[in-house]
């Protein structure tokens, strides 16, 4: 059968037409959702601060070619934590014109957190049907998993550019921001904007009465400086000259300390530490807790709370983020029993949040504990809490430096120096409630303050006689020589102290040796023996001298026989430097005294060890008897001694031969 021309031309028309729609019908698909930069002056109109988000946006947009281009695409946008994120729906109305949509959809959605009970109160479904999709989702916060499966790019939204800002300016008339005001801007809370920039007022008198009237209720103490915390203080005060040349472009973030631990007993200035080094460093603090965290409700509620507060401290850089009694978060090793599940997820939470900001610069983590045994090991490591300093007490020249940053007026640094030997034992806290009370005195006889006001609210303590002054200045005279003959440092500083203090721990309440000795990456059993060595040095002196020996070698936790008996318990239950080469693999995590009630000849062999070393330290004592006498005379009558004059009373020391051998392991 013959075909017809006609009909094979019209076939052919057809099926051009066809292509043709269908062609059609792909570029509408591919070119939903355009973007319409020109609806500035409709954002201006409905306030200033959605127009600088509508500026923040159309900038952000104008970079997302493949979202424009591609059939189907998921962005997931994230705004400043503390931004409204409902003028994130306004902006994407008035910046978006959807195609035709009998072809293609948009669908924008602004991101809740989930509800009380753990759950959530939308279906995903809902909106990833269309085509073109856009969530905002607040810096930090949890997404749903359907929405960060499907993401094909997850972009944070930076709003307050400094072009923004001056455009805003010009058509409000508000007089233009310098570069400090337009960052100090940046630095308070978004809701303000809109009562900042009003059209013919200047927008830099409003920023400078809004920080006043912030600033006012906010004053409290003043913060102690950084040179009074000790080798904590060594460090913020490194990280400070650190922090600054990092500012200047002269150093690289990746060299500087990533977070520090602090450890200590309550009452050491922890927590104030990390509110000082955020003073001096001019950075954001940013306070935390898991107690903090959970009182925001369930699992979800903890991590959500966590990562907003990992969140501020990177929106906010240079930022210090405190987790104060991190010990709280708890150990993975420890955990059983029903809620094993919850505290892994806490542990993993605070893990994922911590690698967050080691690649986010400017921001460091200060931790607090008075239980660094508990925290988990994964926390401490390199990269994350890597850097752990022991907090103590301040000692009699840290609280004087204290008391003159309280009352400098009064100047006379000696006078301070007197006093603070009469307050062994008090923290920060305390020190600065008794200036308070000094000053209540003055004012209430309307004069002005004077030394005598402070020597009068300091607590009277019970001297000690000169029979017992002079045993302490034998004891700590006897660590010094110890510490000294060991050649594992050089003490620094040794002070006896004038009165018995209450609420201080029993070895640090009559006085204190101080020294640089650093722990070595590989301690040896020589290592260990001259550290128990030290720690008995003060008890062998005194029976050396007087025959007997006192209790100012114990009775509690960080005392002179605690650390030696830790000390050789390591040695033996955990190295295998003892008088057997076993340890005990599967416990190496619990404490040392657990695993001796299984094994009571580790008991033994711990005993052996402290008797060894208890009668070589009292050789080397009794052959230095004499330099050991001469330094105790000038440390009761000069009471601290330090520097030079240290040095020529140690001059002569020496160690013989019979006093430096070694007693063998018998038995």
């Amino acid at each position: 059968m013959k075909s017809d021309p006609d009909q094979e031309l019209l076939d052919e028309a057809i099926q051009r037409l066809m292509d043709a729609t269908s062609n059609l019908r792909t570029v509408i698909s591919r070119s939903s959702g355009t973007l319409n930069s020109r609806s500035a002056p409709i954002a201006l109109a409905a306030s200033p601060r959605k127009f600088l988000a509508f500026c923040g946006f159309v900038r952000l947009m104008r970079q997302q070619k493949n979202f424009f281009a591609d059939a189907t695409s998921v962005l997931v946008v994230t705004v400043p934590r503390d931004w409204p994120i409902d003028d994130l729906d306004y902006v994407a109305d008035v910046c978006l014109k959807s195609g035709e949509r009998g072809l293609s959809k948009l669908k924008t959605f602004c991101h809740p957190p989930r509800t009380k009970k753990g759950g959530w109160d939308f279906n995903p479904s809902s909106y990833l049907d269309a085509q073109k999709v856009i969530v905002f989702l607040p810096r930090g916060a949890e997404m749903h998993p359907e929405f960060e499966i499907s993401a094909d790019a997850v972009i944070d939204l930076e709003i307050l550019d400094d072009r923004h800002l001056d455009s805003l300016t010009r058509q409000l008339h508000t007089g233009p921001l310098s570069e400090d005001e337009k960052e100090r801007l940046r630095q308070q809370d978004p809701a303000f904007i809109n009562s900042i920039f009003r059209k013919g007022r200047s927008a830099a008198a409003a920023l400078t009465k809004l920080e006043r009237l912030l600033t006012k209720p906010a004053r409290g103490p003043k913060l102690i400086p950084l040179a009074s915390y000790g080798e904590a203080g060594q460090w913020g005060i490194k990280f400070k000259s650190d922090l600054r040349l990092w500012r200047t472009g002269q150093l690289a973030w990746s060299d500087m300390d990533r977070g520090i631990l602090l450890y200590g007993p309550p009452g050491s200035g922890k927590t104030s530490f990390a509110a000082s080094l955020a003073s001096e460093c001019g950075a954001h603090l940013v306070p935390s807790s898991l107690a903090k965290w959970q009182s925001t409700g369930h699992l979800g509620d903890l991590l959500k709370a966590m990562r907003q507060d990992f969140a501020e401290a990177r929106d906010r850089a240079p930022s210090i983020l405190l987790i104060d009694e991190i010990d709280s978060v708890g150990d993975r090793r420890s955990f059983s029993g029903d809620n094993k599940h919850y505290c892994t997820e806490v542990v993993n939470g605070l893990l994922e949040a911590l690698d967050g900001v080691a690649g986010s610069e400017g921001v460091v983590v200060v931790a607090s504990t008075n239980f660094p045994e508990a925290i988990d090991p994964a926390i401490l490591r390199s990269g994350r809490l890597e850097t752990h300093v022991e907090m103590k007490r301040p000692n009699t020249l840290e609280r004087a430096q204290i008391l003159h940053f309280y009352l400098p007026a009064l100047g006379a640094p000696q006078e301070f120096t007197e006093i603070a030997r009469h307050l062994n034992g008090k923290t920060g806290s305390d020190l600065e409630r008794l200036v308070r009370k000094a000053k209540q005195r003055a004012r209430s006889e309307n004069r002005k303050l004077t030394f005598e006001d402070v020597w009068a609210v300091v607590p009277k303590q019970t001297p000690l006689s000169d029979e017992d002054r002079w045993r302490v200045c034998i004891h700590e005279a006897a660590h010094v020589v110890m510490t000294e003959l060991s050649r594992s440092g050089s003490v620094t500083g040794v002070e006896v102290l004038d009165d018995v203090h209450d609420y201080v721990e029993a070895h640090n309440a009559l006085g204190r040796t101080s020294s640089d000795c650093s722990l070595p990456a590989l301690r040896t059993e020589e290592w260990f023996r001259q550290d128990i060595a030290i720690s008995l040095a003060g008890m062998a002196g005194e029976e050396l001298v007087f025959n007997n020996r006192s209790t100012t070698a114990g009775g509690s936790r960080g005392s002179d026989l605690t650390s030696a008996t830790d000390s050789a318990a390591l040695m033996v239950a955990r190295f295998g430097l003892g008088k057997r080469l076993s340890v005990f693999p599967d416990e190496v995590d619990r404490p040392v005294y657990e695993v001796f009630g299984s094994s009571p000849k580790l008991r033994a062999d711990v005993d052996f060890i402290l008797a060894a070393e208890y009668l070589r330290t009292k050789r080397l004592l009794e052959a230095n008897l004499k330099v050991l006498i001469a330094l105790a005379h000038a440390l009761k009558r000069e009471r601290r001694l330090e520097g030079e004059r240290l040095k020529a009373l140690l001059r002569d020391l020496f160690a013989t031969d019979g006093a430096t051998e070694r007693l063998e392991f018998t038995g």
